[in-house]
């Protein structure tokens, strides 16, 4: 089988074919991008469907293995520009979506993917930032060139948009130093959307098809070097040009849609805890019932206000008792009615 630069590789058809036909294709791979983009559930869980990529990265990890030179897995993203990010209770601080994506890699339960294997890109906060960042600080330092790019379906044509554009821009409108630069090759990966509800997924899936349609239709026609990218992050992009960062910062332009439904498909919950730790009150964890501070917290309170109401009620037992010393007697000067 022959796989062409560009093209998108359905995940059911690679798995079942992995061995065989797409083996030889995946072990001249360099680089896997793993795309973020959603709150994670715990330091080492990204959201389900982010889950989904990184279990389809790490079976073609475990099937390659045999080959001399294993790809370098890049997890990507920071956060995520619509949603408050995850804030690390023992220290206060937030936890990239990158972070979780490579503890779960690290750690995963059947194909655990090698530490010095996994890098995490701690800079962008969108899709287009995940392309930029990801050639600007990773491949073009490293000469990584064929570049397999992962997501889900809902988002693999937008994310194929952009990567498309930033990463065969040249770097500037120099010909001359361009041509120095060992085009890239870029192959895309879709996974199955998993883990959103139906009506998320469709709030995505139309989010994503009006994103495709911006880049294809202005942004890569409009800039067309990666200085020009640059330029459009750090003067136009809400995330990164310092007089909206600084009016986002004051309260004055919040940044974001109001779509509580794309909100969901990117992993808000509706029970958050400061930055958007989403709450798990009971779990089960290596054959044991794990019970969060919040549940033991409320059954200590139950257990004082039963404590107090049943001390009360002895104390107002014995303090009758004392005005009334008879009251539990039966005197023996009444005989007894037949």
């Amino acid at each position: 089988m022959t796989i062409q630069p560009g093209d998108i590789v359905e995940e059911d058809d690679l798995l079942s074919n992995i061995d065989t036909s797409y083996k030889p294709w995946l072990q001249s791979i360099d680089a896997i991008l793993l795309l973020g983009g959603g709150v994670p559930l715990s330091p080492t869980e990204p959201p389900v469907y982010v889950q989904r990529r990184c279990d389809v990265v790490a079976q073609i990890m475990d099937k390659i293995t045999t080959h001399d030179q294993l790809p370098s897995v890049v997890c990507l993203s920071a956060g995520t520009a619509h949603v408050p990010q995850y804030i690390t209770p023992h220290n206060g601080l937030p936890l990239w979506e990158s972070t979780a994506s490579a503890a779960y890699l690290m750690r995963h339960t059947q194909y655990p993917v090698p530490e010095n294997q996994v890098f995490a890109e701690t800079t962008s906060f969108d899709t287009i930032s995940n392309a930029f960042f990801a050639r600007t600080t990773m491949t073009d330092i490293t000469g990584w060139r064929r570049i397999l790019v992962v997501t889900n379906e809902f988002h693999i044509h937008r994310s194929k948009a952009i990567f498309d554009w930033i990463f065969h821009v040249p770097l500037s409108s120099d010909t001359e130093s361009s041509s120095t630069t060992t085009p890239y090759e870029l192959y895309y990966l879709s996974c199955n959307n998993v883990g959103l509800a139906n009506d998320a997924l469709e709030s995505r899936k139309s989010h994503e098809a009006r994103g495709e349609t911006n880049v294809r239709t202005k942004l890569a026609k409009e800039y067309t070097t990666l200085k020009g990218v640059w330029e459009f992050l750090t003067e136009k992009h809400d995330f990164y040009a310092a007089n909206r960062l600084v009016r986002r910062g004051m309260g004055e332009d919040e940044a974001g849609s109001d779509n509580n439904l794309l909100k969901l498909s990117y992993g808000k919950s509706t029970s958050t805890d400061g930055g958007g730790e989403a709450k798990k009150m009971i779990e089960y964890k290596g054959g044991k019932i794990v019970l969060s501070l919040d549940v033991l917290f409320v059954v200590a309170f139950l257990v004082a206000i039963f404590g107090i109401c049943f001390a009360l009620r002895n104390k107002k037992y014995r303090n009758d008792s004392k005005m009334n010393p008879f009251s539990n007697q039966v005197s023996s000067s009444h005989p007894k009615l037949v």
